[in-house]
């Protein structure tokens, strides 16, 4: 069955702006002022996931006793510091969103990221009058890899999920999007492709200006 892209869903951290490699760098500092060596795989685990998940996840790493509470906070101080006037973006960004409202095609933002940091982020680069909604992770009850997130997103946009186009850099997000039942599009920033998200993923593109492409095809058939 063809169907028409009718919104496009956008992760933010790693998709929209070239954050994740700053988060990376402020977490294993942080860690090891705690005494804590931490290993590019173990802040991978933080990637596509919001407070709660995250802290999940570390503390089955690290054991009950790792001060996750302690050490998210001095990490967000220092990165909101670092982004309070400047946000990196990702190259393409602008040419897509314009791409996109070129086309009267809905836009909203879906990220793992505290709702008030996402909203200051978009505000900083100049490009949140672009998105008709966004969702934050500390919306959900249940963050990515779980479909949540993005199934609010598109019944903000009042479109349903099998209409709407999934952009996204992390694994755990593609499997979001995938169990959402988006048309999900791999932009890979820090994670490498995988067999398993050349399997979940309709597309995988090197960077945001191939998605534009993407949206050339007026109909989309699902894998």
């Amino acid at each position: 069955m063809e169907q028409q892209i009718r919104a496009v869903l956008f992760d933010m951290d790693g998709l929209m702006f070239d954050t994740e490699r700053l988060g990376d760098e402020v977490w294993r500092a942080v860690a090891g002022k705690y005494g804590v060596t931490m290993t590019p795989e173990d802040v991978s685990l933080l990637r596509g996931r919001n407070y709660e998940s995250g802290r999940r996840a570390f503390l089955e790493r690290f054991g009950a006793g790792f001060p996750y509470d302690d050490m998210s906070a001095e990490v967000w101080r220092e990165v909101e510091a670092r982004l309070e006037h400047s946000v990196p973006l990702r190259p393409g960004l602008f040419e897509l969103l314009d791409a996109l409202r070129a086309r009267n095609c809905k836009m909203a933002v879906a990220s793992s990221t505290d709702s008030a940091r996402v909203l200051h982020n978009l505000e900083t680069a100049g490009v949140r009058g672009y998105f008709s909604a966004v969702i934050g992770g500390d919306q959900v009850t249940h963050s990515k890899p779980e479909p949540e997130i993005f199934l609010k997103a598109a019944a903000a946009l009042d479109t349903p999920p099998g209409l709407c186009m999934v952009l996204e850099d992390s694994y755990n997000g593609v499997r979001a999007g995938a169990a959402a039942g988006c048309f999900t599009v791999m932009v890979p920033d820090m994670d490498p492709p995988t067999p398993e998200m050349e399997r979940l993923a309709w597309a995988i593109v090197p960077g945001l200006t191939d998605v534009a492409r993407l949206l050339e095809q007026t109909d989309l058939q699902k894998r």
